[in-house]
């Protein structure tokens, strides 16, 4: 079988779907990555030489993920169609919002047999509903989508209920064609033996350093936090430099840093070592597909604190592994860390029963498994 994949960005590819890829190739598919843009220059600095070691081919359009350029998305995806034209597929599987839309749109002008579109969240489009700003761009987006959605051999894979129902609900797919995959799967080997107890003070948020990732509710609740008297250390992880409509200046990170009311470590590349030292991993998140860093972060015994939005209150279990708090809004997620803090057993109960959820619901292999059989049911019919 040959099968394409589209996706924004070749970070987001390596992170989230590499794994899949690499086991169909051991199979005896052939693959091929189109991407966009890259959304961060140090991201993809990383992720070329993972691909090149794949030895998976990989061509980049003029789309981007952020982008709202006309011109230049127009541009991208009539390259995507003639790249489409010239690999010729069996299957293409996209994933990420554009790769959806234009994926969806040039596989069904190709007359690709099989169609697989994942989603894994909605965007930022998604994230600030009820933003008349982006009002206009929904509506869009979802008249446009539903041709992409309309392939005749189609499956689609969703992370959670939510995103089931909306896709049903909307009219875009037959609820027979939607299957729920809770995530991108998690290398449980890379976190299952690292001690729970003995751990730092940490209060860890492992994300891209956007408004949508509810950072800046996390810096204002870790402000709370630090004047009640409590000195943990409030740290983000993740790159700064993406290229996305609610990215966080470099001036405003370098100032919270300087007020000390947080520390940003960057992008790192050993997750396992920073959920090694932290007690709390804290996503307060607008809205996800299933967020892969909560995953993360229950297998490697964490505690977790989240929002209760859509895919983020999918990644735990409500006062067993975790905690949910309102979307934007940093006084409830301070009281809440307090709380925790304050409670080292329950921290400790919570990193136990995490562990245990990701052994049962997270594990790569299974989300490798229902994959190619998706595809094999999409090739047989």
């Amino acid at each position: 079988m040959n099968i394409l994949y589209i996706v924004n960005n070749a970070a987001f590819f390596c992170s989230h779907r590499l794994p899949i890829a690499l086991a169909a190739v051991k199979q005896g598919c052939s693959v091929t990555l189109i991407t966009g843009m890259p959304g961060s220059k140090i991201l993809d600095s990383e992720t070329s030489s993972k691909l090149f070691d794949s030895g998976i081919n990989h061509f980049v359009t003029r789309f981007r993920s952020g982008g709202y350029n006309f011109f230049l998305e127009f541009f991208g995806l009539i390259q995507l169609i003639f790249l489409v034209i010239k690999i010729k597929p069996d299957l293409i599987h996209c994933a990420s919002p554009k790769g959806l839309l234009y994926g969806g749109i040039a596989a069904r002008l190709f007359r690709c047999k099989s169609l697989v579109l994942a989603v894994s969240g909605m965007g930022s489009m998604f994230a600030h509903n009820g933003d008349p700003n982006f009002n206009w761009l929904r509506f869009l987006y979802l008249k446009l989508i539903k041709f992409s959605f309309g392939h005749k051999n189609v499956m689609t894979i969703v992370q959670n209920s939510n995103d089931f129902d909306f896709l049903v609900n909307e009219g875009i797919s037959a609820s027979c064609d939607v299957v729920t995959i809770r995530g991108s799967g998690v290398f449980l080997n890379d976190y299952i033996d690292l001690p729970i107890l003995g751990r730092d003070c940490l209060v860890v948020l492992p994300a891209r350093i956007l408004k949508d990732k509810g950072v800046e509710d996390f810096v204002q609740a870790a402000r709370i936090v630090r004047e009640s008297g409590r000195l943990w250390r409030f740290v983000l992880v993740g790159t700064a430099d993406y290229d996305n409509p609610s990215a966080i200046s470099m001036d405003i990170i370098t100032k919270w840093v300087n007020e000390g009311v947080v520390e940003w470590w960057g992008h790192q590349n050993d997750m396992s070592r920073i959920f090694s030292r932290t007690k709390i991993v804290c996503l307060p998140s607008y809205r996800e597909g299933m967020p892969k860093a909560l995953l993360e972060a229950a297998a490697a015994g964490c505690a977790v604190i989240t929002t209760d939005a859509i895919g983020c209150r999918d990644a735990i279990i409500p006062g067993v592994s975790g905690d949910l708090v309102p979307i934007a809004d940093p006084n409830s997620l301070a009281i809440a860390l307090i709380a925790l803090i304050d409670d080292p057993d329950r921290i400790n109960s919570y990193g136990v029963a995490g562990r245990i959820f990701a052994k049962e619901n997270f594990d790569i292999n299974f989300v490798i498994e229902r994959t190619l059989d998706i595809y094999a049911r999409l090739s047989s019919r």
